[in-house]
C-alpha cells in the first residue's frame, strides 16, 4: 500500500510551462527552447576609409586561441558613436612584448607623443581619452582564411594613422 502512495505522487507532479525545456525520452532537450540565444549585439560594419575617434577602452590580455599576448583598443567614433575596435599584437612570448618594429610601439608612440624610454612600461592606458585618427577597413575572412558570409562582414580599426587631441 505505501508504494502506491509514492506512485500517486510521483504521478501529481506539475506540467511544466510552455517555454521550459523538455527533456525526450532519449534525455536530450527539444524544441525551440532548447537553441542558443546571441548573447551581444552584432559588429558594426562601416566605410572603409579615414575617421576620427576616441579610445574609450584599452586591454591587454592573452588569446588562447592564437597564443599570444594582444591589446584591443576600444573606439567610439565620433559623429555617430559606432564602437569599433582595434587588435594590436603583442608576441608570443611569457610576457607582452613591443618591439621597435611591432605596430603596437608604433601606436603607442603616437597616443604617448614621444618615444619610449629604456625600461618605460608601454601601458595601454596611453590611449584612453585620447582621439584618434584611423583607418577603419573590412573583416572578410574568418581567422581561418575561409570567407565570411555576407552578413558576417565587420569593420575594425586597422591602422592609428595620428592623434589629434590632446
Amino acid at each position: 500500500m505505501p508504494n502506491d502512495t509514492v506512485r500517486a505522487a510521483n504521478v501529481a507532479e506539475p506540467k511544466p510551462a510552455s517555454n521550459e525545456l523538455r527533456p525526450t525520452r532519449t534525455g536530450r532537450n527539444t524544441g525551440i527552447e532548447s537553441a542558443p540565444i546571441s548573447e551581444g549585439n552584432p559588429y558594426p560594419q562601416l566605410e572603409p576609409g579615414i575617421f576620427e575617434a576616441e579610445c574609450v577602452n584599452a586591454d591587454i590580455y592573452f588569446d588562447r586561441q592564437f597564443a599570444r599576448w594582444s591589446c584591443v583598443l576600444e573606439f567610439s567614433m565620433l559623429g555617430g558613436g559606432t564602437h569599433v575596435f582595434c587588435f594590436l599584437n603583442l608576441g608570443h612570448a611569457a610576457k607582452p612584448h613591443a618591439g621597435p618594429r611591432s605596430e603596437y610601439r608604433r601606436a603607442w608612440i603616437i597616443a604617448a607623443g614621444d618615444q619610449p624610454r629604456r625600461r618605460q612600461v608601454l601601458s595601454a592606458r596611453a590611449f584612453v581619452g585620447k582621439i584618434f585618427q584611423v583607418r577603419v577597413a573590412d573583416v572578410k575572412k574568418r581567422f581561418d582564411g575561409r570567407e565570411h558570409p555576407e552578413g558576417a562582414i565587420y569593420s575594425i580599426v586597422r591602422e592609428i594613422v595620428r592623434r589629434t587631441f590632446p
